[in-house]
This record gives structure tokens, C-alpha cells and sequence, in this order.
């Protein structure tokens, strides 16, 4: 090492050390692999969620699983950026440099020379929990029941719980309930089941498979976005950060960037070094064409999206319904508790209208004033252990808080009050959430999904785009 330090030294002394790895404020948002404590920092734990004059007498909630080893898809392509370190170091060692205003700092590179690939990180685990993601799981269970003590209580009679049958949320079903009912959740028997078409109504939905996820078209903004000149300069300056005398293809920054993204998530104080490849603008980029990604795949940016997103909406109502019957028996259970994918989250914030901006997100409009103060940002809105969460409140006049109905419903997305139009900080009127949502649900069938539609992609957006106009000018009216 001590022969690469004199090297830089001695060739290098008059370039400009960028040491981005250790910023005072460095850009912690990494789209669907953010940490949970980065997107929800100071957030009290233990606050209880008080309506003066009402009792919280159901809770649903729908989960996504904390953090995660690798899919096996993705792990050969991780584990070769064990070569493309060498080939950096080489780079730094013989000074090759199209341009030495833009390195990385010595401090950077000597994090980058001790890092290797985990051994213990293989197929054999791929997918899975990891430590984190089981504790953070943990912990979340713990902090819903100091939120709503009254409600979630010991009695394991009280729930239902229901997830997709994989290893990660079996898991993270195991780590939930070990928060809520602490060493006793071992030698309970919780009510639980798997339901893959309410969680993952998706993949039985070849009209979506066909129309969204499939459709090249579906991809189309998010393909123009990464052909600006800005975009493909963002390569450029990474590459030359690297020491490469050519632009390195897009999918190896992006192996880097998944890298950086999941170091920083499993270990949350720990410096990644394939982080220090990244200016903090790369890192807003990044993230903004995963939000294009998933604005199209997954939100506003197709009409099927609502559609299909339908079925957790469905499940909340019915749910609702029967506790707010005024029956003389109470209800159980009384906390219906769901676990499945980053993708099923986004379908039913859609589904919600939560999250909805003015103008449609699009390849061309980056740097506009109303996508840089966008609404739809996947690193707040889907981190790891992202959650969204609806409370019935039974409730009775009371002089300091004036409630309009006997029940009401709280709205919360990622343990913080939810905005959505006509509700006061995320508290709903039940009547509101029935004209809003009732149709919805009584609708949700999915028939469409074994019936063959002509929507493309083009079509889908100038939809889109004539939804936002109608709503931006009845907002004004």
C-alpha cells in the first residue's frame, strides 16, 4: 500500500481529492433500499397516537419486510465487483486519469481495498432477512404496541395475521410477533394464514403482466430520463472518479449503486466504499429514475395500477365495515396484520390516491420545480420495514376535539399521519372513507385481469396526464 500512496503522492499531488464517503451530510436516500431510520428519522417510537374523545377499537396494517440479503439473480453480478475494485486500484496505481480534477480520496480508496464479498452472503441465503432486517422487524412489532397499548394487547386472539408464502415473510411474520408478544410468541398459537391473491394479486394478472410489467413502453421515461446528456455525463464523471479512460457501461454503475445502497442499509453507520463513487447529485438521479421505474410499474403512471392495487383496499374495508356495525358483541380479530412486497405497497397507495402529484413524473421534467418537490419519492414513501397502517376510532362529542362522526379512521404511512385530501393530519371521516373507497372495493374483482385490453403505454400516460390537468383545475375552481 505504502508504493500506491507514494504513487499518488508523487503524480497526483495538484488533483482534487473528493472524499465522498465521509460527508458531514451525505445523501442517505436510496429509493426502495433506503433504511427504514432514514426515511423516518425523528419519528418518536414510543408516541402514542391519542383522538381526544375516541377509542381505537381496529387496526390494519400492511408491511413490507426489513432489510435483505441479495436475490440470487443479483448476487454473481455483486460478487464481480470484486474484479472491478482491482481494476480501480489498478487505475489509481499507474495514474490513469483522462482528467485528475475528479478522484477519489485516499481515505476512499483504502476502504475500497479492504472490502470484500461476504462469503456467508450466498444462494444458499439469498432473499433472506438479514440481522437487521430481523431486529428492525422486531422492533417495529414493539413500537405498534406502545402506539396503541389498548388494542394490541397479549391476548393473540385479538389478530389475524397473513402473508405470502416465502421464507422472507415467514420471517418477518416470526420477527413481528416476537415485538408484539415478546418470548411468548413461540408457544403461541397466532391465527395466521397465507393469501397470495390478496397480497400478490400481480402475479395471477396476465392483463398486467402484459400491459405493465412487460410492456417495453412501461419503461419508456425512465429510458428517455437515462439518455439526457446530464445522465450520461453523471457516467462519465463516475468513470473518471474510477480512473477508467472510458465510460463504463450503465449497468456497472448501477451494480456499484446497488452495492452502495445495500451496505448502507444492513449496516446504517457504517461507511460503504462503493458509496464514495457518487456525488450527492448522483445519488438524486439515481433515485429519481427508480421513482420513474416504479411511477409507471407500480403507480399513476398506468390506470391498471389502481385497479389491481384494489384488493387491500377491499380487505381494509371489509374489515371497517364489520367493526363499525354498532353490534353489541365485539369483534374479532381486532388487528388484521399483512406482510408482502415493496411492489404490493406502492399498488395500494396508488389504489389510496395517495402520494398523487400535480403533473405526471417524466423522463423531461427532472429539474422542473414540481418533480424536485415530487410526492412520489420511493425512499421516503418505500423503505425497508415500510408500512401503512389505518385505525378505526369509536368516538364521542368532546369540547376539545370536535369529531363530525361517531367513527373515524387514521391514516398512517410509515408510523406518521398520511395526507390525503379532506382529512385532518391523516383523520378521516368513516363517511369519507366509504365514498371515497366503497366503490372501489364493491368493483375489485379483477375481472380485467383474464380479459384482453388494448391500453399501451402511450395511452396510459396521455391518461395520466389529462388526470392530473382535470384535477389541477378543479383544485383551483
Amino acid at each position: 500500500m505504502s508504493g500506491l500512496v507514494f504513487l499518488l503522492a508523487l503524480g497526483l499531488a495538484s488533483a482534487q481529492e473528493i472524499c465522498l464517503s465521509v460527508q458531514d451530510d451525505p445523501y442517505l436516500f436510496f429509493g426502495t433500499k433506503t433504511a427504514y431510520i432514514f426515511a423516518n428519522k425523528d419519528n418518536p417510537s414510543t408516541r402514542v397516537h391519542e383522538v381526544p374523545g375516541c377509542q381505537p377499537i381496529a387496526f390494519w396494517l400492511l408491511n413490507r419486510h426489513g432489510t435483505h440479503n441479495p436475490e440470487a439473480n443479483e448476487m454473481p453480478e455483486l460478487q464481480r465487483l470484486a474484479d472491478l475494485k482491482r481494476n480501480i486500484l489498478t487505475n489509481y496505481k499507474n495514474g490513469n486519469f483522462r482528467d485528475t480534477n475528479q478522484r477519489i480520496c485516499q481515505s476512499d480508496l483504502n476502504l475500497l481495498e479492504r472490502w470484500e464479498w461476504n462469503e456467508r452472503i450466498n444462494l444458499t441465503f439469498a432473499g433472506d432477512l438479514t440481522v437487521d432486517g430481523y431486529m428492525t422487524t422486531q422492533q417495529l412489532g414493539q413500537a405498534w404496541k406502545q402506539r396503541f397499548p389498548g388494542l394490541l394487547t397479549p391476548n393473540q386472539h385479538n389478530y389475524l395475521f397473513k402473508f405470502v408464502n416465502d421464507q422472507r415473510s415467514s420471517n418477518a411474520f416470526k420477527a413481528f410477533t416476537e415485538g408484539l408478544f415478546g418470548s411468548d410468541a413461540d408457544s403461541l398459537d397466532i391465527p395466521k394464514e397465507n393469501d397470495e391473491k390478496l397480497l400478490r394479486p400481480y402475479k395471477f394478472c396476465p392483463a398486467w403482466t402484459k400491459e405493465v410489467e412487460e410492456n417495453n413502453d412501461t419503461v419508456s421515461q425512465l429510458a428517455i430520463f437515462e439518455s439526457k446528456r446530464e445522465y450520461q455525463e453523471m457516467i462519465s464523471n463516475i468513470s473518471l472518479r474510477l480512473g477508467f479512460n472510458y465510460d463504463v457501461q450503465k449497468e456497472v454503475i448501477q451494480r456499484i449503486y446497488q452495492m452502495c445502497r445495500y451496505n448502507k442499509a444492513w449496516d446504517v453507520v457504517k461507511v460503504s466504499p462503493w458509496c464514495a463513487a457518487f456525488t450527492r447529485e448522483d445519488l438524486k438521479r439515481l433515485e429519481y429514475a427508480e421513482d420513474l421505474e416504479t411511477y409507471y410499474k407500480y403507480g399513476y403512471g398506468s390506470p391498471l395500477n389502481k385497479d389491481i392495487g384494489c384488493t387491500l383496499v377491499k380487505d381494509m374495508m371489509n374489515f371497517f365495515e364489520k367493526h363499525s356495525a354498532d353490534v353489541d358483541t365485539p369483534q374479532q380479530p381486532r388487528a388484521l396484520i399483512h406482510f408482502s412486497s415493496a411492489a404490493m405497497l406502492l399498488l395500494t397507495l396508488t389504489a389510496l390516491g395517495a402520494h398523487q402529484d400535480i403533473v405526471p413524473l417524466t423522463g423531461d421534467n427532472y429539474h422542473s420545480t414540481n418533480v424536485q418537490a415530487r410526492k412520489w419519492t420511493t425512499s421516503t414513501m418505500m423503505p425497508f420495514n415500510a408500512n401503512i397502517a389505518a385505525v378505526l376510532y369509536k368516538c364521542t362529542q368532546n369540547g376539545k376535539f370536535q369529531v363530525n362522526e361517531p367513527y373515524q379512521v387514521l391514516f398512517l404511512e410509515n408510523e406518521r399521519p398520511m395526507y390525503l385530501d379532506k382529512c385532518r393530519v391523516g383523520l378521516c371521516d368513516w363517511s369519507l372513507v366509504k365514498h371515497r373507497y366503497q366503490e372501489l372495493a364493491n368493483k375489485c374483482d379483477l375481472q380485467f385481469c383474464n380479459s384482453a385490453t388494448k391500453l399501451n403505454s402511450f395511452t396510459a400516460i396521455s391518461f395520466a396526464a389529462i388526470a392530473y390537468i382535470f384535477r389541477y383545475i378543479t383544485m383551483r375552481i
